[in-house]
């Protein structure tokens, strides 16, 4: 898996990993290699990561890997926006998702522990964004329905964004730099356009365009995206989880009590 994420690798990319029903030991063996497997065995998760990808605790029993409304298959937009380019699973793969037809996924290698497989359609971890489309996360998350849109060109957002471009343009994000808590990345966009991070969304990220504060809009039902000017800029997202709790803390006892 290591020798074919670094073949994989490219500016924009970074790219994951499922590994399923290979062993209750192996779902974090990510954090060792420094890959990003989509599941890991994580008690504490994001509410709507959960509803979205219905994740249970651990992913160490094929039987364990649920397919939602959201997530229906392994072909599905949710699976490539979160860029999962390799799956290593401990059963032939069209017996966990049987929708699957010969050629959706490519059978690359064959160990004692599992079938690794590869999705040629798994998406980039940052994308530029030409167009948006108002979309409604709860309804997608409980229905399934996707719109009709190429996530590479159009970001689904639940309110209009304010300095969103006024016409299409081209443009390319490369990262510069990724750490679990402080990413930077290049943004080269002749129109304007947005950003789209494909990490999971969450309240206490802060970001900045060329060091002066920015909000982060949640797209695509689960991900990131900032509005960026014309222009090339540097963008960066940090976690700041003291000053969030914080805020929230502050919020809650502020409210006026019924």
């Amino acid at each position: 898996l290591k020798t074919r994420l670094k073949a994989a690798a490219a500016p924009d990319r970074r790219d994951r990993v499922e590994l399923i029903g290979v062993g209750y030991h192996w779902p974090n063996i990510g954090l060792v290699h420094d890959f990003d497997h989509l599941f890991g065995h994580n008690p504490l998760r994001l509410m709507d990561f959960e509803r979205a990808t219905n994740a249970s605790d651990t992913v160490a029993g094929v039987d364990q890997r649920q397919f939602p409304p959201l997530m229906a298959s392994y072909r599905s937009t949710l699976e490539n926006l979160f860029g999962v380019r390799f799956i290593a699973i401990g059963a032939p793969i069209e017996q966990i998702d049987p929708s699957l037809k010969p050629g959706d996924l490519e059978l690359i290698a064959r160990t004692k522990d599992a079938y690794v497989y590869e999705n040629p359609r798994a998406l980039p971890r940052v994308m530029l964004a030409t167009e948006w489309r108002k979309a409604d996360f709860d309804a997608m998350t409980r229905d399934g329905n996707w719109p009709d849109v190429d996530p590479r060109r159009t970001v689904l957002l639940e309110q209009a964004p304010d300095g969103a471009p006024a016409a299409p343009a081209g443009g390319s994000a490369r990262i510069l730099r990724y750490h679990n808590t402080d990413i930077s990345i290049e943004v080269d966009a002749s129109g304007g356009g947005f950003l789209v991070l494909n990490d999971v969304w969450h309240p206490w990220w802060r970001a900045t365009v060329d060091g002066k504060p920015t909000d982060i809009l949640k797209a695509n039902v689960l991900f990131r995206a900032v509005v960026v000017p014309p222009g090339k800029h540097i963008v960066r997202f940090s976690f700041h989880p003291f000053t969030g709790a914080l805020t929230e803390l502050t919020a809650m006892f502020s409210a006026p009590r019924r």
